[in-house]
């Protein structure tokens, strides 16, 4: 599959000529996409890390420990400026402690509590430690749509995708500006998907591995200095996984008419829009959602309602 995810309509036209393709724009339009997660609910994400976002209008993911929060209202607030909170497991045990039930509980708890707590779906998931059982992935497939592990790598744009073990890169008190710069400049080059594991920052009291207000700072900068889509984990990691999903529509011809069809999986958020660019120049397309037409923007996208299953290209 080439650049983009492109998704070729082979049907004929009663005229003979073919429905022009379509392509998913990558990234929401951008040449690649970072997130940035934060993990075990510490103070200093309020203090620092959620003021510092807010400055420069990113969203980030807060995966917190169910049994240990601490200002839940201070938590609820970040909520409205479109971050995303997430699961991190009840208790923060090493994967090696739990038995079956154990990490069940621990998984499908935690999810139960800070979604009562704080009124909204929970659909992404951080491995503690970044140890992954079994027994733990289970109860991570049957809640989540995402999950995090580590390794070091970035998320490629196309192929092979472990949903539920998606890499990180972890940053560290002693690391220069460089690595994190190399990291970035390597998503963009790879034309990929940066995720970043944050724990503690300046100021924090029991933070693992705390960067500098300054450091956390300088890496926003140079993110948004450069033509990368920052979103919550959940934001860009549905999109990516819309795109594949999309790909493989089930395309049905009813007259002059395809209609593609796609299975949306459980814990999709409802909000996922592609972008959709048809490839075509040569004769004019109508794209259909809902007995709605879908208008073009002004760089020739599309906006699909993922989470309605069908488009209709006329």
């Amino acid at each position: 599959m080439t650049l983009g995810l492109v998704l070729l309509l082979a049907a004929e036209l009663q005229a003979g000529e073919a429905f022009p393709a379509l392509k998913v724009v990558p990234w929401n339009g951008h040449k690649a996409a970072t997130s940035l997660t934060f993990d075990d609910g510490d103070p200093s994400h309020l203090d620092v890390a959620v003021p510092e976002l807010n400055k420069r209008k990113m969203r980030a993911t807060f995966f917190l420990i169910a049994n240990k929060i601490d200002r839940k209202d201070e938590w609820r607030g970040i909520l409205r400026t479109g971050h995303e909170i997430a699961n991190h497991t009840l208790d923060h045990k090493h994967a090696g402690e739990l038995t079956a039930k154990d990490a069940n509980a621990q998984v499908v708890g935690a999810r139960n509590v800070l979604q009562k707590e704080f009124g909204v779906g929970v659909s992404t998931f951080a491995y503690p430690f970044t140890e992954i059982t079994p027994e733990l992935r289970m109860g991570v497939t049957q809640t989540s749509l995402l999950a995090r592990g580590g390794g070091d790598r970035l998320v490629p744009l196309s192929g092979e995708i472990d949903w539920w073990n998606i890499p990180a890169y972890t940053t560290m008190t002693d690391l220069p500006f460089r690595t994190y710069k190399g990291w970035i400049d390597g998503d963009l080059k790879t034309r990929g998907w940066l995720v970043l594991i944050i724990h503690g920052l300046e100021g924090t009291s029991w933070g693992w591995q705390p960067i500098s207000r300054k450091m956390f700072a300088r890496i926003l900068d140079y993110l948004q200095s450069k033509d990368i889509w920052v979103g919550t984990f959940l934001e860009v990691g549905s999109y990516l996984r819309a795109q594949e999903i999309f790909e493989k529509s089930l395309v049905r011809v009813s007259g002059r008419e395809e209609i593609l069809t796609w299975l949306v999986p459980d814990h999709f958020p409802s909000n996922i829009i592609l972008k959709v660019r048809t490839l075509r120049k040569s004769r004019k397309v109508e794209l259909w959602q809902a007995k709605t037409r879908i208008e073009p923007d002004a760089q020739g996208n599309y906006a699909v309602s993922f989470k309605a299953g069908e488009l209709t290209v006329r």
